[in-house]
C-alpha cells in the first residue's frame, strides 16, 4: 500500500501487542517451544514455593490476533493476542479452582 513502511509496521506490532498487569496479575500469551515452557513453569513453581504466587498455564497449538488499526500510517494500533481455543478463558477458569 502506498506510503506504508511494512518493516516499521512489523516492528511496531510487537510493541503494541497486549500484555497487561491488572487485578494484581500479569496476563500474557507467549509463543515458545516445549523446553522454554518447562523453564517458565519451573520459575513459576519456584516462585510459588517462595511466596504468594498463583499461576495457570494453558498450551495451545495456535494463537489468534485481533487488531484495532485506526490507520496504517500511524503507530497507535493495538493487537490483542490469545490462544485460538480460548487461552485466557481456560487459564482463568483453572485459576478459580486454585
Amino acid at each position: 500500500m502506498g506510503g506504508v513502511d511494512a518493516r516499521r509496521y512489523a516492528k511496531v506490532v510487537a510493541a503494541n501487542s497486549d500484555f497487561r498487569k491488572f487485578d494484581d496479575g500479569l496476563k500474557m500469551t507467549l509463543d515458545c517451544d516445549p523446553a522454554t515452557r518447562a523453564e517458565i513453569e519451573k520459575i513459576l513453581e519456584d516462585g510459588k514455593s517462595a511466596g504468594p504466587i498463583r499461576y495457570r498455564l494453558r498450551s495451545q497449538s495456535e494463537a489468534m490476533m485481533t487488531c484495532i488499526l485506526p490507520s496504517f500510517m500511524r503507530d497507535d494500533h493495538v493487537h490483542f493476542i490469545d490462544g485460538a481455543a480460548g487461552g485466557y478463558m481456560w487459564a482463568a477458569k483453572a485459576l478459580k479452582t486454585y
